[in-house]
């Protein structure tokens, strides 16, 4: 919701500038944090979700509400902190699909796709071996056939959503 304002634009702005700044209250301040924290956190990424995993809004609004819930996850194994596995829409066929916890400082070693793989960053850096860097609401795709690593790159932890299918790890 927009609302207009009368008067001059720029006389706003500059009288916003010339206030000193007033603290909000604090009921205000522990609400607002304590959205930032729960399922709120996650809204940006709803519409992407939706497109690369051919959901819908309402099943995308649960996965994000379950990221939250400790016992919605499956353990992994260190480095990987957990999955949070989910059924994506009919456009991905049988593709794995789901959350997944990574510590920072992981490394993914050289793999080859056999099926198509789709990655989409909530939280974290990664980069790949040739230093491109996807952050926060980017994705990186890899058609069948194709050879990439990844690592965590962020100061804390990564959590991604993906769908993939078979991987072959290369050089061990």
């Amino acid at each position: 919701m927009t609302h207009d304002l009368p008067g001059d634009p720029e006389a706003f702005c500059l009288l916003s500038v010339a206030l000193d700044p007033v603290p909000p209250p604090r009921h205000c301040r522990e609400r607002w944090l304590a959205e930032l924290s729960g399922t709120a956190r996650y809204l940006p990424f709803q519409r992407g979700l939706r497109e690369h995993f051919d959901l819908t809004e309402p099943v995308a609004n649960e996965l994000l509400a379950r990221i939250q819930q400790a016992d919605a996850w499956t353990p992994g194994v260190a480095p990987i902190v957990g999955f949070l596995h989910f059924q994506p829409g009919p456009q991905l066929g049988r593709a794995h699909c789901g959350f997944v916890r990574m510590k920072r400082g992981m490394q993914v070693p050289a793999h080859r796709h056999t099926d198509r793989e789709l990655t989409y960053v909530l939280e974290g850096v990664l980069v790949d071996g040739d230093g491109n860097r996807y952050g926060p609401g980017e994705v990186i795709e890899m058609p069948v056939n194709s050879v990439h690593a990844l690592y965590v790159a962020s100061e804390h932890d990564a959590l991604l959503a993906t769908a993939q299918g078979r991987v072959h790890l290369l050089g061990i």
